[in-house]
């Protein structure tokens, strides 16, 4: 589910002429993000299991957290508002589900703000009103901070977007990267609720809802290239490294993907090979890695590449130290057959419903709000925040101040001014 939600993120972005994105995947007991870069996705050699035993096996790179719509809210030992990693499920689930849920979530916050439909959430089995969420809100987050029910649930947004802000920086920030150079991809149940004021958050630009958010995750298991990985270790100096091995290492690893590719019988448009080295200063522990543009790179190309990700990572300059390769990568990618973004827009479905309104809090108050259906948009058709787009499979917050767009293949793209 995290790595095909990351494929499906890398793939329709592409598709829709942006290469740089965050996928950002928000369900109801965590939230997945990752990095896309040049519109392939980030890949991680090391994972850390149980007993910080190393697992050193290329995989998409995804980091979680427990922050999901029904990650609980409370008050900790220290007096302060905690929100997760504990969550309360699908069963009992949030209050507002109905099924006998008694701690308040960031799912009933958003239904005590008016950021999600009433009628809509609850329309279950044993709706629970509005009056018993804020009640839930009082007693448990309000009350011990002297602050009214819309305030305390304000407060658990406002620190679970700061955890899931941590997560996205998490995999930009903390390796190199500025948020304000990508997008947002927002999916899952949950993710383009916070999106816009995640992406305001970190200065990011542009926000990208696609047509099916919550089923995102099933649209990468579709779209998902074949891929190969292979590592060569050398671990030698730059300096005195043989380069003829290292050629013929990317070589052989060149061969031998193209081999397991066309092996697999599977229909692909084309073979993309990726390469990239493990390299360090000599003494130190930590591995950066780097792309190669070529699968016969020079000493100085090797020197300069590593030179330049470390200071774009550290700001620091060590000339007199060496340079050493560690591990050559290479990937082999099976381009899939492109599939029709456009038909998962559906047709619409007789007269669409006519723009509602209804009083969504925003920053220290409510503010009259449009409510629009997702399939009533046409492409090209702009809104101006605030503004709430419904749909069977997630809503989407358009805070005031940022406006949004209908792009031809469905997607909904928020522009976030800075703040």
């Amino acid at each position: 589910g995290p790595a095909s939600g990351v494929m499906a993120a890398a793939y329709t972005s592409t598709e829709a002429g942006i290469h740089n994105v965050m996928s950002y995947d928000m369900g109801g007991t965590s939230c997945d993000v990752g990095l896309i870069q040049d519109g392939v996705p980030a890949v991680s050699s090391e994972l850390e299991v149980e007993y910080a035993v190393p697992i050193h096996v290329p995989m998409v790179d995804v980091h979680t957290i427990g922050a999901g719509g029904g990650s609980i809210a409370f008050i900790n030992e220290a007096g302060l508002i905690q929100v997760g990693p504990e969550s309360a499920g699908a069963s009992p689930g949030p209050i507002c589900y109905g099924r006998g849920g008694e701690t308040v979530t960031i799912t009933d916050a958003n239904l005590l703000l008016g950021r999600m439909n009433p009628l809509a959430l609850l329309g279950v089995d044993t709706p629970v009103s509005i009056a018993k969420v804020r009640r839930a809100f009082s007693t448990q987050i309000a009350e011990p901070l002297a602050m009214t029910a819309e305030q305390g649930a304000a407060a658990v947004l406002r620190i679970a977007n700061d955890r899931m802000a941590g997560a996205l920086r998490m995999v930009s920030l903390a390796r190199g990267h500025d948020p304000r150079d990508f997008a947002l991809f927002a999916f899952g149940g949950a993710g383009p609720l916070h999106a816009a004021e995640l992406a305001r958050e970190l200065g990011i630009p542009d926000v990208l809802v696609p047509a099916r958010p919550g089923i995102t995750n099933a649209l990468g298991c579709l779209v998902a290239n074949l891929r190969h990985d292979y590592v060569h270790t050398i671990n030698e100096p730059v300096a005195s490294v043989s380069l003829e091995a290292v050629h013929a290492a990317l070589s052989a690893q060149t061969d031998q993907g193209r081999r397991r590719v066309e092996d697999e019988n599977v229909t692909i448009d084309s073979v993309q090979v990726l390469y990239s080295a493990d390299m360090q200063f000599q003494g130190q522990s930590h591995l950066l890695r780097i792309s190669l543009t070529t699968a016969k790179p020079t000493r100085e190309e090797l020197q300069s590449l590593f030179e330049k990700a470390y200071w774009e990572r550290f700001e620091v300059e060590l000339p007199e130290v060496r340079a050493v390769l560690v591990n050559l990568h290479t990937a082999v990618l099976g381009r899939r057959p492109r599939i029709a973004l456009e038909s998962m827009i559906g047709e619409r479905q007789g007269d669409a419903p006519e723009p509602t309104s209804r009083a969504v809090w925003f920053g220290g108050g409510r503010l009259d709000t449009q409510i629009v259906r997702r399939e009533a948009l046409d492409h090209g058709q702009a809104l101006s925040g605030p503004c709430i787009v419904e749909q069977l499979d997630t809503t989407t917050v358009i805070p005031p101040g940022c406006s949004a767009h209908v792009d031809p293949l469905g997607n909904l793209r928020i522009a976030v001014p800075p703040s």
